[in-house]
């Protein structure tokens, strides 16, 4: 009798009961000591910020909640953020008001996510928040004193869970392409910001936290005297990756038709627009400044970056 022939068939398909891999996994992701509502840790801290735990395997599915062991005093806030692993910008962010009372908080997630490791960090806490730990090993916690640039081991436990209504059975773990197939694991943004600059002053004019890419942004000057001369820079992750004066491409002959960067509109003292449709790649953040050494100008910028979700 062929496999078909058999009416539990596809219970048996590949040799193994699928049963389990079918139905969803409701599941709690945690590394403490047990500790249960009401009962005051042995040791707990007013969060630094940059201070996280990492789950380095089996976190893909629904998730539905982020949980912190922590007491407040109803009133101040702690903020949280989460991504696949450190060094990477934060794909979701989450803020909460804590009890009076010694509990596992909840920051209500309710997505879900496609990697295999996820790391949750304190990015920022007010003073009367303290979060539970030990000093049991396996330790699991990381600090960072660059914004999260870097990030260093710390031999404690937070005590910081993660709770699935869909846990999956065992995916394989890799993150971004499974034979060349991109996973759905991103959105689109769009952020914009036009100012007055401060006479000689690199001005922020966007500054965009996450990972991802940008493949269009947007330069505008109102006329004004010497507006051309408006520098504009890109950052990526903190270091400069671009960086143009609307004269200087004039000069070097782009156009609007010149690809990957178009400069559409070009006056002396008058109004400037550049197109750029370069591609650029970010692990934590993407900033954009404008600078203009002889006037305050009025200058904008429109960025349209694709981020991890």
């Amino acid at each position: 009798m062929s496999t078909k022939d058999h009416p539990d068939w596809w219970k048996n398909i590949g040799g193994q009961n699928s049963q389990d891999s079918i139905l969803e996994r409701r599941s709690l992701i945690w590394n403490d000591n047990d500790i249960e509502d009401g009962t005051v840790p042995a040791l707990f801290v007013s969060p630094v910020n940059y201070t996280g735990k990492f789950f380095t395997r089996g976190c893909r599915g629904m998730l539905e909640q982020i949980q912190l062991y922590c007491i407040g005093d109803g009133v101040d806030e702690i903020t949280i953020r989460y991504s696949p692993h450190p060094c990477l910008g934060p794909v979701g962010e989450i803020t909460i008001v804590p009890a009076a009372a010694w509990a596992w908080q909840d920051f209500d997630i309710e997505e879900m996510w496609n990697y295999d490791s996820l790391f949750i960090w304190v990015h920022e806490a007010e003073a009367a928040v303290f979060l539970g730990y030990d000093l049991e090993e396996p330790y699991d916690a990381h600090q960072s004193g660059d914004d999260g640039a870097t990030w260093g081991d710390l031999n404690i436990r937070q005590f910081i869970r993660a709770v699935y209504t869909g846990e999956t059975p065992g995916d394989v773990p890799v993150s971004g392409i499974i034979n060349n197939i991109p996973i759905p694991s991103i959105s689109s943004a769009y952020k914009w910001h036009n100012a007055i600059l401060a006479l000689g002053v690199e001005n922020e004019l966007v500054f965009i936290e996450g990972a991802g890419y940008c493949k269009l942004i947007l330069f505008h000057v109102n006329p004004a005297v010497d507006s051309e001369i408006t520098r504009f820079r890109v950052y990526c992750d903190g270091v400069m990756s671009w960086m143009t004066r609307f004269i200087d491409l004039n000069n070097y002959g782009h156009t609007a038709s010149t690809p990957s960067v178009s400069l559409t509109q070009y006056n002396i003292d008058g109004l400037c627009y550049i197109v750029l449709t370069h591609k650029f790649e970010f692990r934590r953040s993407i900033r954009i400044t404008a600078e203009n050494a002889t006037g305050g100008m009025i200058a904008a910028t429109w960025v349209y970056p694709t981020l991890m979700a």
